[in-house]
């Protein structure tokens, strides 16, 4: 029901109708819009309405049940001239009369305030404005909200005016509304209207309900809402498996994509042709998903099935006509398949190694022969302090990339790496070297899985530190936009396989590695300090963006990134934990305070001595802080917690030298050494990390 025009709240809709939008866009989109209009509502001084934002691949919608109608009067104050400039001799002066005309208030009604504490008095004006209407704030506010909304690409797609408005998709049509209110305003050449657009097939077109839009758009055959569209999605797979009498297996992220895909999702069945499973499970699925975006299912016993479940756009009249063109098209990619997995073990992994000095890396930066021999050079040296065999190692690093030169991965890549492992079995090699060349390039995304095998996981630290001080070194770094060669992956990526595999390496012993093997390979390229220092700050950062999923604070863990004594990454989180529970008590935060207070002297000093000369220490607290800090110094331990416990007791010493203690003397040698006091004691801390970062 639809609230009355006196009512201070209307049902607001804004849905803007597109061409179809790529999956994984339109509701980033969406829900982009929802805070733009609540941040228009907030700066006007309303309280922002809950706001749904939803999509479909044809439209953005942003939908509340109660949207203020008009903005609040309200009182804005206005700052004048200073009292000095204000009066002369008690009576105002044009300034002050001139303010008052300005403000749109009688010269009496002005007031003398502080403008901020200690800093005189002003005039100050209180003058009433008149609420807004909220349709003409939005009318206002949308055109440069779409225009600011994210997409991947957006593009011009009229001329004249309308050429300012880019956009990811031609726009088609627009409805704006607050209750029965239009909110006018244009974009990309299309005035906002009433008139909305059902199923490309099965819907129709009228004016739409604001009150219950998910709803007018229902009966059009649009699930508008989107977590309503995926919940029918599942629904009708499991139901579809159970008819079939097959398992689902689980996918999320294409049930994501269909979900963008779709506006009105009906399940089909199909199958291939049993011939095909003899081949490795993950090819169907590969041609499944990544080609026709359809679902994979298992027997009952766990075994493979050729049934799949393929989710149309359309409710066809005769389900099977779709059925079975999902089937040619899936019967003919697994044929291809086919042809090439029993073309490709004609020539063996290790033969085909040669081949692949002729198969570029990256221009600029050699062939993949010679990464091969880079990474098989690092697991060489460091394999043990990696926890593998060297021998099994080695040959797993030596193959890993010969599957690229296969007939099947080159028709599928996602097989990589995968039909390398497949193959080496095949070929007799031991289950340690084919699942290091199956699981290498495992995580590929930030919530991967990571790789089961330990050689899998020493190869993936080489290849990452490889990957990227090569992509930094010829200046292909990632921009705040754009991350082409998927750098911020491979940092990712690495600190979770050091992290995992409890590494014995420091992440800097892991980048010096990697360009030891750059410096001696057959084309020498070398990477300069000053790409490792930017590798390293880029890894850093990288790992500063993970700290909820690496259970530490952001404190927590620059404080211990921030440390002189450099430790593997898996006891840099630990340390970082450490602190983090420290800092929680009263010691903790009385620690870090000293600790702020010493770097903040010491940057403001720009001192770089800390030779401290006893006898320049006149004062007991300042002699009593010079022996604690050299008994810390005798008794610190290497592992983190021993540490902290030493640096802990300083905290009495510490609070009584900055007590009594006027570091800043006149004295210009009582001055220079208590700042070297400073100094050694800031070095003494750092070893475990950095506490001014607390």
């Amino acid at each position: 029901m639809n609230p009355t025009p006196s009512s201070p709240h209307a049902p607001l809709l804004i849905e803007i109708g597109v061409e179809e939008i790529p999956a994984g866009v339109a509701q980033p989109m969406a829900e982009a819009l929802a805070r733009g209009i609540a941040d228009v509502v907030r700066k006007a001084g309303m309280e922002p309405p809950e706001l749904h934002a939803t999509s479909t691949p044809r439209r953005l919608l942003v939908i509340a049940r109660a949207f203020p109608r008009t903005q609040e009067a309200r009182f804005e104050l206005l700052w004048g001239p200073s009292e000095e400039v204000a009066f002369r001799d008690g009576a105002p002066t044009p300034a002050a009369l001139g303010f008052a005309r300005k403000a749109g208030v009688a010269p009496e009604e002005l007031v003398l305030e502080e403008k901020s504490p200690g800093k005189g008095r002003y005039l100050q004006a209180r003058r009433l404005v008149e609420g807004r209407e909220s349709r003409d704030l939005l009318a206002e506010a949308l055109p440069e909200l779409l225009r600011r909304l994210p997409s991947p690409k957006k593009m011009v797609w009229q001329e004249g005016p309308a050429r300012n408005d880019a956009f990811i998709r031609p726009v088609r049509w627009i409805v704006a509304l607050l209750g029965t209110e239009r909110i006018p305003f244009s974009f990309a050449g299309v005035e906002s209207g009433r008139i909305s657009h059902g199923h490309r097939v099965h819907g129709g077109s009228g004016a739409i309900d604001p009150s219950d839009p998910i709803g007018w758009l229902r009966e059009q055959h649009v699930l508008a809402d989107r977590e309503e569209r995926r919940t029918a999605i599942k629904s009708q797979l499991y139901a579809a498996a159970d008819r079939w009498g097959v398992k689902l297996c689980n996918d999320f992220a294409l049930l994501d994509e269909v979900t963008d895909l779709t506006e009105w999702p009906q399940v089909v069945a199909g199958s291939y042709g049993a011939e095909y499973l003899r081949l490795p499970p993950r090819v169907s699925t590969v041609v499944l998903r990544h080609h026709q975006r359809c679902f994979s299912t298992r027997r009952q016993d766990g075994g493979t099935s050729n049934i799949f479940l393929a989710v149309a756009n359309i409710a066809s009249t005769d389900p099977q006509v779709v059925a079975r063109g999902n089937e040619r098209v899936v019967n003919a990619r697994l044929a291809d398949a086919a042809f090439y997995f029993d073309r490709d073990p004609n020539i063996s992994l290790e033969a085909r190694v040669e081949s692949l000095n002729h198969v570029v890396f990256q221009e600029g930066l050699g062939m993949v022969g010679d990464q091969v021999a880079r990474l098989r050079g690092f697991i060489l040296d460091c394999g043990a302090r990696l926890g593998i065999d060297a021998g099994d190692g080695q040959r797993a690093a030596y193959l890993c990339k010969s599957d690229l030169t296969c007939g099947l991965v080159g028709e599928f890549p996602e097989l990589q790496g995968y039909m390398g492992g497949v193959y080496a079995r095949m070929e007799g090699e031991s289950e340690a070297v084919a699942a290091g060349i199956s699981e290498h390039y495992l995580p590929e995304g930030a919530d991967d899985p990571l790789p089961r095998s330990a050689i899998a996981r020493a190869i993936g630290i080489a290849e990452r530190a490889d990957k990227l001080l090569g992509y930094f070194h010829i200046g292909r770094i990632p921009t705040a936009s754009a991350d082409p060669f998927g750098l911020r992956r491979a940092a990712i990526g690495l600190v979770r396989l050091m992290n995992h595999s409890a590494v014995r390496m420091t992440l800097e012993e892991v980048l010096d590695e990697a360009i030891k093997q750059w410096n001696q390979q057959r084309v020498t390229i070398a990477i300069s300090g000053e790409t490792r220092a930017a590798v390293l700050a880029f890894i850093e950062e990288r790992m500063e963006g993970m700290a909820e999923a690496l259970q530490v604070t952001r404190p927590a863990l620059a404080a211990a990134l921030g440390a002189r004594q450099r430790r593997p990454i898996h006891e840099l989180i630990a340390t970082a934990r450490l602190l983090g529970g420290f800092l929680a008590g009263d010691e903790g935060a009385a620690v870090a305070a000293a600790n702020k207070r010493i770097a903040n002297i010491l940057k403001k000093q720009k001192v770089d001595d800390d030779h401290v000369d006893p006898s320049h220490l006149v004062d007991d607290a300042e002699l009593q802080l010079w022996q604690a800090l050299q008994q810390a110094e005798a008794e610190m331990p290497e592992d983190a917690e021993g540490q902290l416990s030493v640096l802990a007791g300083l905290r009495r010493p510490v609070d009584d030298f900055f007590d009594r203690v006027m570091v800043m003397d006149e004295d210009r040698d009582l001055r220079r050494n208590r700042l070297a006091l400073l100094l050694r004691l800031r070095r003494l801390f750092m070893r475990l990390g950095d506490l001014s970062c607390l």
